[in-house]
């Protein structure tokens, strides 16, 4: 566009340019003088024209003034023509400069989906991510060890671990990228036994995408579910900062306690069936 506006400021420039040229002096002739005087005109024509050389200096002095005043028109023309190729130019720089910012801000745009007050009432809300289409949800739950390798940790003991703590689950487009554990106040990483910074979640696999904003409290809530259980074969943190070392936590497991069966199968029967049947299978934890 800027180089299309020079393009024609130049050829305006050159007809201009030629205009100007075409000009001369000598083309300029006398035809005449008329005198009054009273109520009487008196008109002088051409009789004859003749070369003299008074007439050579006026033509002379004539034409030296014309090209100075033809190049001063010339030269003010140019500046001004010049000027407004420049203007333009920077309308076009700008425009152009809001354009661009516009189809960021267009790219950056997420569609944000529609988190209701049932949602919320479940600790559900969501932010945008760092990219189109990403997404960042946070589910407010509560990180409660239940058992040691499948083992039922005591009651009382268990309740005393009861720990607020918000899962943050990542979206780009339908696709869940990631699961993690946070303090609800910062958001820095939970700090627990198998918290590797992002959590080790074993063999538990989360639903590669989602659909509706209960799809991700429903991730929310196996990831809650899975954590009940402490695996000593895979410790991150031994001594979690806010929860007992794991050997105090060990001792809190009676020693005639049995494995629960149903616990030991819970990652694979989360993905079959759903966290919410599952849960009903293992019943209420005090009656362990």
């Amino acid at each position: 566009m800027t180089d299309r506006l020079r393009d024609r400021a130049k050829k305006a420039t050159e007809e201009m340019d030629t205009v100007l040229q075409q000009m001369d002096v000598d083309t300029i002739r006398t035809e005449g003088i008329t005198i009054r005087t009273g109520n009487r005109i008196l008109k002088l024509t051409v009789a004859d024209d003749q070369e003299t050389t008074i007439e050579d200096e006026m033509r002379e002095e004539f034409r030296e003034k014309i090209r100075e005043r033809l190049q001063e028109i010339k030269s003010r023309l140019n500046s001004k023509i010049t000027e407004m190729v420049e203007f333009t130019s920077q309308i076009r720089e700008e425009a152009e400069r809001k354009e661009r910012e516009l189809q960021r801000q267009l790219d950056r745009a997420v569609p944000m989906p529609d988190v209701l007050w049932n949602h919320a009432q479940r600790g559900l809300s969501v932010v945008k991510g760092d990219g189109k289409g990403r997404l960042i949800w946070f589910v407010q739950g509560i990180y409660k060890p239940l058992f040691v390798d499948s083992k039922p940790i005591d009651a009382r003991y268990a309740k005393k671990l009861i720990t607020p703590v918000v899962f943050v689950i990542r979206t780009d487009g339908k696709y869940v990228k990631g699961v993690s554990t946070r303090k609800p106040l910062g958001l820095g990483y939970f700090s627990h036994y198998h918290q590797s910074e992002p959590d080790c979640w074993g063999n538990w696999k989360w639903e590669s995408q989602w659909k509706t904003p209960d799809d991700i409290i429903n991730i929310a809530r196996q990831g809650e579910a899975v954590l009940e259980n402490v695996n000593t074969g895979s410790i991150a943190k031994s001594e979690p900062r806010g929860l007992p070392r794991l050997e105090t936590l060990k001792r809190h497991v009676p020693r005639n306690a049995k494995k629960n069966a149903k616990n030991e199968r819970l990652g694979t029967d989360m993905e079959r069936i759903g966290v919410g049947q599952v849960r009903s299978e293992l019943g209420d934890v005090w009656e362990t």
